[in-house]
């Protein structure tokens, strides 16, 4: 089995994160009212946070466990960065 999955999986949540925020606001009008940057953080990072959450424990990473936790609760950290902006 590959080695390191958590790590490979929170840099791909970062990433999907970073590419969502740079897209238009208004490119998912016609399915939702959801801005791409609500719609990563709320359903796909936190779905690629808490399996690379799994695959943290399992190879027993502390570091990237945490870091897949913050990308699951990343929707109320952008909220709240944002309430202090």
């Amino acid at each position: 089995m590959r080695k390191n999955i958590s790590k490979l999986l929170f840099f791909i949540g970062i990433g999907v994160f970073i590419i969502s925020y740079l897209l238009p606001v208004d490119i998912f009008e016609n399915f939702t009212n959801l801005r791409p940057t609500g719609l990563t953080s709320l359903f796909i990072c936190r779905i690629i946070g808490l399996i690379g959450l799994i695959f943290a424990i399992k190879e027993k990473s502390v570091l990237f466990g945490i870091l897949n936790f913050l990308l699951i609760i990343i929707f109320p950290l952008a909220m709240l960065i944002n309430s202090f902006i």
